[in-house]
């Protein structure tokens, strides 16, 4: 068991321990001293978890609202159809949310929490790799709109983020890949170790795996929560990702492992980064299995100005110099 206490605007725990779910009643009523729980899932994860969650939270009343839960449910009919539900339920200011999910539940229910009646509490259970390694962290919340990712959004921390590494056991082996997207990010833009740690565990993830991620997002959201200079980092392989995803159908995490690989080529042609880098990084790719495309960078950059790190005309893209450090590259929309 591994705990993380993020010491933000709004301060909350994070709790890494197999089969927590047996225990999420008494660590929920440690935070919230209510009666109401709403929880809101999404048709897979739902189909194996609402019923023990339910069961789980014996000392509340409970109701759930389950959606489709794809990047396609990130879209404003979504958002207006959750908060339709929650009123029609009866939902109040002071009652809890509960995002049971993947990142897409995460980033909705944050967004969701944020804005229904000025705000509401609500905690995390991510159910998938990338959420319990990277988006039910750090308060970023938001909805996808006109075909650009999470442009509309806001900052809203959990009041509590309770993970359980056994629930990765039932992920597709697509989704268990995908979510490394994100761990391997983080190793490249801040751990040698740990990047010689996946090299070693290959896929088997662990408590261990999770806490070490966790903390290298915890430095970087502690030193900037509102992502305006040292948390951009964490935008590693994204600026290019996001557009991937998008353009292309890819799942998040195989958007980064592409992403990454753009800012790497991009690096590499500012003479920033050593080629052998690259060889490194898709012989990892290739060890794991994962499911990458390579493709020219170039195709992207008129794509770059609707980027939330577009500030007055200037994207900081993340770049790094070598595994485990990283650097804010700024670039202005003449030399795009």
């Amino acid at each position: 068991m591994y705990t993380i206490d993020m010491m933000l605007s709004k301060g909350y725990q994070i709790i890494i321990k197999n089969n927590l779910l047996n225990d999420i009643d008494s660590e929920i009523k440690k935070v919230y001293q209510n009666k109401n729980v709403y929880i809101i899932t999404d048709e897979r994860v739902g189909a194996i978890y609402l019923q023990k969650v339910e069961e789980a939270l014996s000392s509340f009343s409970v109701q759930s609202i389950t959606i489709k839960g794809y990047e396609e449910s990130k879209s404003i009919e979504t958002y207006a159809y959750l908060c339709q539900r929650l009123i029609e339920l009866g939902a109040t200011r002071s009652e809890l949310l509960i995002a049971l999910g993947g990142g897409v539940i995460g980033d909705l229910v944050g967004f969701v929490a944020s804005t229904l009646y000025r705000g509401m509490p609500f905690v995390q259970i991510p159910t998938s790799l990338l959420a319990q390694v990277d988006s039910s962290i750090g308060g970023k919340t938001g909805i996808d709109f006109l075909g650009h990712k999470n442009i509309i959004g806001a900052f809203n921390q959990p009041i509590l983020v309770l993970i359980d590494p056994t629930v990765l056991s039932t992920l597709p082996l697509r989704e268990l890949k995908n979510g490394f997207g994100e761990v391997i990010k983080h190793a490249l833009i801040s751990s040698k170790d740990l990047f010689d740690l996946i090299n070693v565990t290959k896929l088997d993830v662990s408590e261990e795996i999770i806490y070490r991620n966790l903390l290298i997002k915890k430095e970087h959201v502690l030193k900037d929560e509102v992502d305006k200079n040292e948390r951009m980092k964490l935008n590693f392989g994204h600026t290019f990702g996001h557009i991937i995803e998008l353009k292309y159908n890819r799942l998040h995490g195989e958007a980064v492992l592409d992403g990454i690989l753009c800012a790497i080529d991009y690096a590499i042609d500012l003479n920033i980064l050593d080629k052998k880098v690259k060889d490194e990084v898709i012989s990892l790719y290739k060890k794991l299995e994962l499911d990458y495309k390579e493709y020219d960078y170039h195709e992207f950059l008129p794509d770059f100005k609707y980027d939330k790190k577009n500030i007055a005309k200037t994207i900081n893209l993340i770049l790094i110099d070598e595994i485990g450090h990283s650097l804010i590259y700024p670039v202005g929309e003449s030399e795009l």
